[in-house]
């Protein structure tokens, strides 16, 4: 199996996603928390372009750069994972183009590795939805399984545990990204030094998306990471605090572990009409995009 190709160059979206609830429990023995979170991927106006070609050897191209090395880049170390569980050569050249920002709470990078690890298989006839390769997928990061499927999750565990698929409600988002990185590890280790509340259980938010209502989604949007987003970057606050209070937002809160803020939107053109302001005004990466039902996938 794999030992010929179907072909010799695949092209995929590598989508982003948003964290529409995450509540961070208490840190495991493996130095994980344990999470329950409901993730969402967003539309091809926030996706990274991954493309693998057939070569002499593995060599990983990312534009522009994220500071890096090649050889450190998550796609690398999934071909060559893929290569060893599979007996191949992962002999490809991989072109990145990198439209979301790095370190911004948006799963960039997980959302890189689904699509090396969807494009090798395809390459390779290998099924990528088999348990070895999604094991495999979640060795390399909680949320990169996710991607390879994509739409509306809710997962727990250390975040990488399925606990069940959700319909993908009907979502107008402006996500913005004000220019700070903030490290998942720091976000955490900020969260640890600050004072815990109760447990917060998702069921309010899946009863809202159960009920396909944007407003009851708004009001349910929850993520326990956000003060420690704050304490690594202020910036952050500033950008939640400026989204949250344009016309035309109904709820809008930190992805994951920040440093992006998404806020949910009465339609498309404020959206639109938002993101604008928030790369025009304040000089922030900014996109107007939605939810969508996909995970990676061929480019359209």
């Amino acid at each position: 199996l794999g030992d010929v190709m179907a072909a010799d160059r695949v092209t995929l979206l590598a989508p982003a996603k948003i964290n529409l609830f995450l509540a961070v429990g208490a840190r495991r023995p493996d130095d994980y928390h344990d999470v329950v979170t409901i993730l969402q991927t967003l539309d091809e106006r926030v996706a990274d372009i991954v493309e693998l070609q057939a070569a002499d050897s593995l060599l990983v191209t990312c534009e522009p750069g994220v500071g890096i090395p090649a050889d450190k880049n998550l796609v690398h170390r999934a071909l060559v994972c893929l290569g060893e569980m599979a007996g191949l050569d992962p002999a490809f050249l991989v072109r990145i183009r990198k439209r979301v920002p790095a370190a911004g709470g948006l799963g960039g990078a997980s959302s890189d590795a689904a699509a090396a690890l969807v494009g090798a298989c395809r390459l390779w006839g290998l099924d990528v939805t088999a348990p070895e390769v999604m094991s495999l997928a979640a060795s390399l990061g909680a949320d990169v399984p996710f991607f390879i499927g994509g739409g509306t999750a809710l997962y727990t565990g250390r975040g990488d545990a399925l606990a069940r698929r959700l319909p993908t409600p009907v979502l107008e988002l402006v996500v913005v990204n004000p220019g700070v990185p903030v490290p998942t590890p720091a976000a955490y280790a900020a969260f640890d030094r600050l004072p815990r509340h109760d447990a917060v259980d998702p069921d309010a938010m899946i009863d809202a998306i159960g009920a396909g209502s944007a407003s009851a989604i708004s009001a349910a949007l929850f993520n326990d990471l956000s003060e420690a987003a704050f304490v690594v970057a202020p910036e952050v606050r500033d950008a939640l605090r400026w989204v949250g209070d344009s016309a035309g937002v109904l709820g809008a809160i930190v992805s994951g572990s920040g440093s992006s803020v998404f806020g949910i939107c009465e339609n498309a053109l404020a959206a639109c009409g938002i993101a604008d302001a928030a790369a025009r005004r304040e000089g922030w990466w900014a996109s107007a995009t939605s939810a969508s039902r996909r995970g990676v996938a061929d480019i359209a």
